[in-house]
């Protein structure tokens, strides 16, 4: 009886595991006809479809278009958490500023003056992965960063294949596309190694680490069978704030083959599938709404 409970439980995993990656399959399909029939469609149906497909399935010649969508989110991020923050920073009733303000008027209180709150912005830090195994998205991965670089000024930036190198700089100095290119050419297509990589970063970053830091991996956890570099993570959770790990692969094909998200996942406080402009915009929403 218990091995025909056993066998009828892996069956069922085994269905489970199909209808997703059948699922996944019609999904596929699905935005690569949207990405074709919208082609020559007006700019704001062609943006909001490409803003919602899945990086793999964008051709080459979107990149213009996506450059725009990135630029454009970016800006209206930055606006939307800058009148947030100013509200935050408003505090109590400055009554000394606010009788003095009001002379004039006979005491009567036309203009009230606050106290001004200090928030502290957090300090970001993210690694991002450019290997070959995520050649696809390894562009629009470049793109985050860069918009990243508009709306949350204290970012650190590394980029990776099987050593990580920072492009803070490059990100601040050059324009979009010498910056990708930078960035590709230098440390881009290789076999990726998270081990390595990880312990770049520790050495270039863990000692800044606290609890006002967010540490966030663009990443599809594809180690080569190698070091996942968890151990590593595990001192960024311990000292950091969040740990946030965006992986472009769906959930579906997480932990299979060389995948190594259970463990890299473990020292995570948030984990999830980033592939569109759309997830972008969620995340970064979050971390600003955090922020403010």
């Amino acid at each position: 009886r218990q091995m025909n409970e056993g066998g009828e439980r892996e069956e069922a995993d085994k269905l489970r595991e199909g209808r997703a990656r059948l699922f996944d399959t019609v999904q596929d399909f699905v935005e690569r006809q949207i990405a074709m029939r919208t082609k020559n469609a007006g700019r704001l149906l062609r943006e909001d479809a490409l803003s919602r497909i899945r990086l793999s399935n964008l051709d080459k010649s979107d990149m213009k278009v996506m450059r725009e969508l990135i630029r454009k989110l970016a800006k209206r991020l930055a606006s939307r958490h800058s009148r947030r923050r100013r509200k935050a920073q408003r505090g109590m009733l400055d009554t000394r500023r606010t009788m003095r303000a009001n002379v004039a008027y006979d005491g009567k209180l036309f203009s009230l003056a606050w106290r001004r709150t200090k928030v502290e912005r957090p300090k970001l830090i993210v690694l991002c992965d450019v290997s070959g195994s995520v050649a696809t998205v390894s562009r629009f991965f470049l793109m985050f960063l860069y918009s990243l670089d508009e709306v949350m000024p204290k970012t650190r930036s590394f980029v990776f294949s099987n050593r990580a190198g920072e492009i803070t700089d490059v990100l601040q100095e050059g324009d979009l596309e010498e910056a990708m290119e930078n960035a590709l050419r230098q440390y881009g297509g290789g076999s990726t190694d998270y081990g390595l990589s990880m312990m770049d970063l520790a050495e270039a970053t863990l000692d800044s680490v606290d609890k006002k830091t967010t540490l966030m991996v663009l990443g599809d956890a594809r180690s080569n069978y190698g070091d996942p570099g968890h151990l590593v993570l595990k001192e960024f959770y311990e000292r950091a704030g969040r740990v946030i790990f965006l992986n472009p692969e769906p959930e579906t094909v997480w932990d299979t083959g060389d995948s190594e998200m259970k463990k890299l996942g473990a020292y995570c406080t948030h984990k999830q599938t980033c592939n569109s402009v759309k997830h972008v915009e969620r995340v970064l929403d979050d971390l600003l709404r955090l922020s403010s």
